[in-house]
């Protein structure tokens, strides 16, 4: 899956984290976006615990 397909379906009500590598590379907390350069990255992983959604993505 790719990350702009789940974002297209999940909730803007939670805080979301991307993770690369083992650290953030962008985060939505309804002031910032996700930059739209991540919209094709492949999704490893979604951590939808808690109040926040954390995505892993396979790194290039």
């Amino acid at each position: 899956m790719k990350l702009e397909e789940l974002l297209l379906v999940a909730s803007e009500a939670r805080d979301m984290y991307i993770w690369e590598n083992g650290e953030i590379i962008a985060q939505y907390d309804g002031r910032d976006s996700i930059p739209g350069e991540l919209n094709d990255r492949v999704v490893e992983l979604v951590d939808c615990s808690g109040d926040s959604f954390h995505v892993y993505l396979i790194s290039e």
